[in-house]
């Protein structure tokens, strides 16, 4: 089924919807972020030639605060949100995946297509994103945020995507100079939505779309870490509810990186790999971050996860791709490993 949207093919998760080959076992699947619609790139062939049959976008889909090829503070153009989508429909990115499987992809936002550079709740153009995200993608019409979920796949292979929204709830940033802040990026609406999927039955695996990253720290830049209360109470929700399998993505730094949190208080190890960017790179090189696995990945990235279900312990593997479907950073481990230790 599709569902025909601004004269393009919408890709809808709303509760209760059943997807075209929703039960077909998914093995390979594809996430990326940073991405500029007007670039070329030659990335888009390496996904092809990846050939998922899920595609993730994890934010910064197209950068409302980039006009004419410049920065700009706040993009007051009444027009701006219907711009940035036209130019996202008719990008290179947006035409593969077509091609690949319309109907298999999901998406949430990060401060740039969200509207603004670092913004939360305060911005004032956000009910504006909010609709427009929404219209495009057909996404769950929520009035509190963008978040979605979605199972893939048969019982016994079945996977669990959960697209969080950083944004539109989350409270102000602490300043330079200011302790780490006490506050919130989900609201209330949005945990209590979210204890509901992780405490549903049926996942093998769950995949949480995080727009920033989760488990590095030590750099400067938006993360989880800003908010420790916050990430906290996500280590312990996934505890509490006994979710197994829980693994994050996430994008945001032009960068890519694996991550491991190995003594979590999640009850297992948290994986968090990070893919960014599909057009836009970082000048920084090397930064500390004492939980990466191998190094980090500089230059046009985008993200696989690959499951291995024929196995009676199924083994996963994470990746991150070059631009030319190089491999950059990889690492493997059984779905087992996943799991709460037994007391």
């Amino acid at each position: 089924m599709r569902s025909v949207c601004c004269g393009i093919l919408a890709f809808c998760f709303l509760d209760g919807f059943v997807w075209a080959g929703s039960d077909e076992a998914i093995e390979r699947i594809g996430f990326g972020s940073c991405y500029k619609p007007e670039k070329s790139t030659e990335i888009w062939s390496a996904v092809k030639k990846f050939e998922p049959q899920l595609w993730l976008w994890l934010g910064d889909n197209f950068y409302n605060d980039w006009v004419d090829g410049k920065y700009v503070r706040f993009n007051d153009d009444p027009k701006a949100f219907a711009k940035g989508y036209d130019s996202l429909r008719q990008s290179q990115g947006m035409a593969a995946l077509q091609q690949l499987m319309p109907d298999r992809v999901m998406a949430t936002w990060d401060d740039h297509d969200f509207g603004k550079n670092d913004a939360g709740k305060e911005y004032a153009r956000k009910e504006e994103a909010r609709k427009a995200f929404v219209a495009f993608w057909g996404s769950p019409d929520r009035a509190d945020g963008v978040y979605s979920a979605k199972d893939w796949g048969p019982a016994g292979k079945c996977v669990r995507v959960i697209m969080l929204d950083l944004r539109y709830q989350r409270d102000p940033l602490p300043k330079k100079g200011e302790p780490k802040s006490s506050g919130d990026m989900l609201g209330e609406m949005q945990w209590k939505w979210l204890k509901d999927e992780l405490s549903k039955p049926g996942a093998d695996l769950v995949l949480i779309g995080s727009s920033v990253q989760f488990v590095a720290e030590m750099h400067r830049f938006e993360k989880w870490a800003n908010f420790p209360k916050c990430k906290a109470r996500m280590l312990k929700l996934i505890h509490d509810t006994g979710a197994r399998g829980v693994i994050f993505l996430s994008g945001d730094r032009h960068n890519g990186e694996i991550s491991c949190q190995k003594g979590s208080e999640a009850g297992y190890p948290i994986y968090d790999f990070t893919s960014s960017g599909l057009t836009e790179v970082s000048s920084i090189r090397e930064e500390e971050n004492p939980d990466r696995i191998g190094s980090l990945v500089n230059g046009q990235n985008f993200g696989v996860i690959q499951i291995n279900w024929s196995l009676a312990d199924p083994m996963i593997t994470g990746e991150l791709r070059r631009s030319d479907g190089d491999q950059g950073e990889s690492v493997s481990f059984p779905l087992s490993q996943l799991a709460p230790r037994k007391p």
